[in-house]
C-alpha cells in the first residue's frame, strides 16, 4: 500500500476527529485528571470514570448544537470549549454578580435551582456562541490572525495538555501502585475456647473529633461532667485521660477495627515517597477484621455511614441504612464518592441530575439521594434509634456508626438551630472554640436521648462510645500540600492532648465496672469484647500512641506515648520499624 495513501488516510481520520466533540471531551477529561491527581492520596483513579462519561455526553450535545448553527470550524470549537468549562465550573459561574442579577430577574414563583440553572445555562450558551462567532469572523477578516491558524493551535494545545496530564496520572499510578493494590490480610483468629449461647448486640459509636473532658476543660474552658455523669448513671465506665492510638481518622479508626498496630504498613510503605496514599487503610475500613470475626459468629454487620468516603464507599456491610449520594441509572444505584459528588455538585450537572429524567416510575438518570451534613446526621440518629428498638437473638447485630459531629462543619448551635456564623474551621462570626462547644452542648442532648433509647429497648446491648481522634487545634488550619503540612508531634503539649484526647465510655452488661476499667486502649476494645462475650482468648496490646508524620507521609510512625502520658512504654517499640 503506497505510503502517501496511508498518510492521506491518517489525515482524513485526524480531520474527522477534529470535527467532533473529542477536543472538548479531552479538555474536560484533562480537568478531571488534574482533580484526581490532586486527590490521589485518598481517591481511587476509577472515581473519575462516571464524571468523564457524564461530561462526555454533555459536551457532545453542546458541540453538535453549535455545529448545527455555525457548521464545522473555529466558532463551534471555541463556543463548545468555553461553554463546557462554564458548565464544569458552574458553582463559580453562578456566584458572579452578573449571574446573581440574571437570577433576580426570574419571577420568585418560578425560581428553583433547576430553573435558575436553565436560565444561566442558556445565557452562558449565548455568550459562548457569540464569542466563537466573533473570533471566527475576526479570523476571516484579519490576515495576521489567519496566519496563526487559531483552530489548529487550540486543538493541538488541547491534545498536548491532555497528553501531559495523562502522563502525570500514569506516573502517579506507578508511584502508588503498591499502596493501591494492597489488601489487608483477612482475619485469622483461634476459635473461641467456649460456645456462647447469648450474643449481645454491639453498638460502636465513633463520634468523630469529640475530644476528652480534660482537653475540653483546659483548652475550651468547658465542663463536660454532666454528660459523663449521665453515662456513669446509665452503667457506662468512663475511661479518663483516653487518647487515640493514631492521630487521624484513617489510621486511628483502622487500628481500632483491625484490633492492631501497623508496623507491617510502616515496613512496606514508610519509604515510598513524600506523598503516600491511604489505600491500605481503606482496605481495612472496607472490610474491618472485627466485623469479619463477628460475622463468623453469626452477627449481622450494619454500618450507619457518614458523608465521608472512608466509611461509606465499597463497604462490605450487610446493611447501610444511612448511605447517601446516589445516582440512579435505570434502577442501577451508583453511590458517588467524595470526589465524584464534589465534581458533580460544583457543575451544572447537579441541578439537572437532581431534577432527573424519569419515564413513568422509572428513573432513567437521576441524582435521587443527596444529604447535606445536617441531613446525614439526622438520618444516622433515626437509623440508630430504629435499630435500637429491634432485638433479634437469632441474628445479633454489630452496628458501627461513624458520626461526623462535632467534626466540622459546625452544623448546630447550642440549642440545635442552624448557626448564624460561618460553619467552617474559622473564627468568622465567633471564635472556633465557641462553635465547637456549642455543638458539643447540643450533641450531648441528642446522644443522651439516643443512649437512653437503646438502653431501654436493648438493655443487654454492648455500647462503645469511642472517637477516632480529638478536636483539631487552630495550628492545623492552613492549606495542606505535600510541601505544606502539619505534624502533630510538633504541637505544644496542651494542643497535642486536644488533638489526641478522646471521649471514651463503655457499657458492658454483665461485667463489673472494675473489670471494664481494665480495658485501657482503643486498640484493645474489640479484643476485650470478643474475649468477654464470645469466648476468645486474645492478648491485650500495650497502650501506645503514634504520630504518623503528617497527612502526606502517613506511614512514618513515631512514638509519642511518653509525651502524652509523661512516662515511656518500652513495649511500644515492638510496633515500630527500626
Amino acid at each position: 500500500m503506497p505510503l502517501f495513501y496511508l498518510s492521506n488516510k491518517i489525515k482524513k481520520i485526524i480531520y474527522r476527529l477534529a470535527d467532533s466533540p473529542l477536543p472538548a471531551v479531552l479538555f474536560i477529561a484533562t480537568l478531571l485528571l488534574v482533580r484526581w491527581i490532586q486527590n490521589s492520596d485518598f481517591q481511587y483513579p476509577t472515581e473519575i470514570a462516571i464524571p468523564v462519561l457524564l461530561f462526555s455526553v454533555l459536551v457532545s450535545a453542546v458541540f453538535y448544537g453549535y455545529r448545527v448553527i455555525f457548521g464545522p470550524g473555529l466558532a463551534t470549537h471555541v463556543a463548545t470549549l468555553t461553554l463546557s468549562f462554564g458548565f464544569y465550573n458552574y458553582a463559580h459561574l453562578a456566584g458572579w454578580s452578573l449571574s446573581q442579577f440574571i437570577k433576580e430577574l426570574i419571577p420568585s414563583g418560578l425560581s428553583t435551582n433547576f430553573t435558575d440553572s436553565l436560565v444561566l445555562g442558556v445565557t452562558a450558551a449565548l455568550a459562548a456562541g457569540l464569542l466563537g462567532f466573533v473570533l471566527a469572523r475576526l479570523t476571516v477578516r484579519l490576515s495576521w490572525l489567519q496566519s496563526l491558524q487559531p483552530l489548529k493551535v487550540i486543538l493541538f494545545t488541547t491534545v498536548f495538555i491532555f497528553g501531559l496530564q495523562l502522563a502525570r496520572g500514569g506516573i502517579r499510578l506507578v508511584t502508588i501502585a503498591d499502596q493501591l493494590s494492597y489488601s489487608y490480610p483477612a482475619i485469622s483468629l483461634p476459635q473461641p475456647s467456649q460456645t456462647t449461647v447469648t450474643k449481645p448486640d454491639i453498638y460502636y459509636l465513633n463520634i468523630d473529633r469529640y475530644t476528652s473532658a480534660e482537653a475540653l476543660k483546659e483548652v475550651y474552658k468547658y465542663d463536660n461532667s454532666a454528660f459523663l455523669n449521665f453515662l456513669q448513671a446509665q452503667g457506662f465506665v468512663n475511661r479518663p485521660s483516653a487518647y487515640a492510638n493514631y492521630p487521624f481518622t484513617m489510621s486511628s479508626l483502622s487500628s481500632t477495627l483491625a484490633m492492631n498496630y501497623f508496623p507491617d504498613l510502616e515496613e512496606k510503605f514508610a519509604k515510598s515517597g513524600s506523598w503516600q496514599a491511604a489505600f491500605p487503610y481503606r482496605s481495612i475500613l472496607k472490610n474491618p477484621p472485627v466485623a469479619q470475626a463477628l460475622k463468623q459468629n453469626g452477627y449481622n454487620y450494619i454500618q450507619v455511614s457518614s458523608w465521608s468516603d472512608y466509611t461509606r464507599i465499597g463497604i462490605k456491610a450487610d446493611r447501610d441504612p444511612a448511605i447517601s449520594f446516589r445516582l440512579n441509572l435505570f434502577g442501577w444505584r451508583i453511590f458517588l464518592s467524595d470526589l465524584e459528588r464534589d465534581i458533580i455538585n460544583k457543575s451544572i450537572l447537579s441541578p439537572w441530575l437532581k431534577k432527573g429524567l424519569t419515564v413513568g416510575d422509572t428513573a432513567v438518570l437521576k441524582y435521587d439521594l443527596d444529604r447535606n451534613p445536617t441531613e446525614n446526621f439526622e438520618r444516622q440518629m433515626s437509623a440508630l434509634k430504629s435499630l435500637g428498638a429491634k432485638v433479634d437473638q437469632n441474628m445479633p447485630k454489630f452496628v458501627f456508626a461513624h458520626i461526623l459531629a462535632p467534626h466540622d462543619p459546625y452544623i448546630f448551635d447550642a440549642d440545635g438551630s442552624k448557626p448564624n456564623y460561618d460553619p467552617n474551621r474559622t473564627d468568622i462570626g465567633v471564635d472556633e472554640k465557641i462553635k465547637y462547644t456549642n455543638e458539643i452542648t447540643y450533641l450531648n442532648k441528642r446522644f443522651t436521648e439516643l443512649i437512653s433509647h437503646i438502653r431501654t429497648n436493648s438493655p443487654e446491648a454492648v455500647i462503645i462510645i469511642q472517637p477516632d481522634e480529638g478536636a483539631y487545634p487552630k495550628q492545623f488550619r492552613h492549606a495542606l500540600t505535600s510541601n505544606n503540612y502539619y505534624d502533630i508531634a510538633d504541637l505544644p503539649l496542651a494542643e497535642l492532648k486536644q488533638k489526641q484526647g478522646i471521649l471514651a465510655s463503655y457499657y458492658m452488661p454483665g461485667l463489673p465496672p472494675n473489670e471494664v476499667a481494665k480495658m485501657d486502649s482503643s486498640v484493645n476494645v474489640f479484643r476485650f469484647v470478643l474475649n468477654r462475650y464470645l469466648g476468645y482468648d486474645l492478648s491485650m496490646l500495650p497502650d501506645c500512641h503514634f504520630s504518623t508524620g503528617n497527612k502526606f507521609i502517613i506511614y512514618d510512625y513515631r512514638d509519642i506515648t511518653e509525651r502524652l502520658k509523661n512516662q515511656p512504654n518500652p513495649d511500644c517499640k515492638d510496633y515500630l520499624v527500626d
